[in-house]
């Protein structure tokens, strides 16, 4: 877990006051306490230390966390002097590196709050597939497991400019110097009427059967039109959701931009010459994310249209609605046979 103290503060903040990933997770810790009755629990990141707590709560034998120490801690002084503070402990340790305590060698349920923007910025994609592979009993839970990737099309958003450092040319030699240019990315809140098309999915990650190389993709979208219009930039967004064990998807809640706002942006890749759009029309186009060592947050996009040449390629760089419990169930329940092969 390399992520930098700065982004797990802010990301564990932002998680804690949270109210609509909050809500969702105590629906389903209430939902499925008896998955948790009696069984060791390992929460990968710890990021919040909301799941360790509500493993705890849900009666769970012995939560292990790993991770965020900050977090730990306040999980630590939450359940101190009770009957329960000796369920919870912090192995503090790189992940390809620690022992669990007790001399266990293998968890029952994996809790995490891994998913990033765009499913997987400033993730814990990898740690917790990781540890799946390492600790999790065969036909063990991972909670939350699914998150599906939708694009659609905006006509124009806010667009931010950086200064970039140009360097002098060969066959112009001398000093370098400053430019503005705008950003290609951004990762912000998107009101739905700004939405000029229907989402498409790109892909469904189910950690149950997921590699780490899942987060290379280059997939091919449609989108269909809303209303003729041009489109100025694609928004990325998220449904994060648990599957049960009888296969089937229950969505826990949604970073679309016709959903209340979560601590997770929607991702905005911005396009030079808009595209037009026609109502009920399809536009067709591919859209690639790879890992990226190499760039500030391990992530870059590529972004092309049928019909023309250019191909973008970006590095990272409305009030929220009351929240009821029915925006924990989904419309409906989603077969995931096909990308399932079986258990954890």
């Amino acid at each position: 877990m390399n992520l930098e103290k700065a982004i797990l503060k802010v990301m564990a903040d932002g998680m804690l006051n949270d109210i609509v990933s909050s809500r969702a997770y105590e629906w389903l810790f209430r939902r499925y306490e008896r998955l948790f009755k009696d069984k060791i629990v390992m929460d990968v990141g710890c990021r919040s230390g909301l799941l360790s707590m509500m493993s705890v709560e849900a009666g769970a034998v012995k939560v292990i966390a790993l991770g965020n120490m900050e977090s730990a801690d306040l999980v630590k002084k939450a359940i101190s002097h009770t009957e329960k503070e000796d369920i919870f402990e912090f192995v503090k340790g790189d992940i390809d590196e620690i022992l669990l305590p007790c001399g266990l060698k293998k968890v029952d349920i994996i809790v995490s709050e891994w998913i990033g923007h765009s499913i997987f910025v400033d993730s814990l994609f990898k740690d917790v597939i990781y540890a799946r592979k390492k600790w999790l009993v065969k036909g063990g839970l991972i909670v939350p497991n699914v998150a599906q990737l939708f694009v659609c099309g905006i006509a124009e958003h806010r667009r931010e400019t950086i200064e970039v450092n140009i360097l002098p040319q060969t066959d112009y030699p001398g000093r370098s110097y400053m430019v503005k240019e705008p950003v290609c990315l951004i990762e912000d809140y998107v009101a739905k009427d700004q939405l000029v098309t229907e989402k498409f999915l790109l892909k469904t990650i189910d950690l149950c059967t997921a590699n780490a190389s899942d987060e290379d993709f280059r997939v091919p979208f449609k989108l269909r039109g809303l209303k003729d219009s041009p489109l100025g930039a694609v928004v990325l967004y998220s449904d994060i959701g648990f599957s049960r064990p009888i296969g089937k998807f229950r969505r826990l809640f949604s970073t679309s931009p016709k959903k209340p706002c979560t601590y997770l942006k929607q991702t905005i890749i911005f396009v030079d010459d808009p595209v037009e759009v026609a109502k009920h029309e399809l536009v067709e186009g591919v859209l690639g994310m790879y890992y990226s060592p190499e760039e500030h947050r391990e992530v870059e996009y590529s972004l092309s249209f049928a019909g023309f040449e250019a191909e973008y390629s970006t590095t990272e760089s409305e009030e929220a609605e009351d929240v009821s419990e029915s925006d924990f169930e989904p419309e409906e329940d989603v077969d995931l046979s096909e990308i399932k092969e079986g258990s954890c």
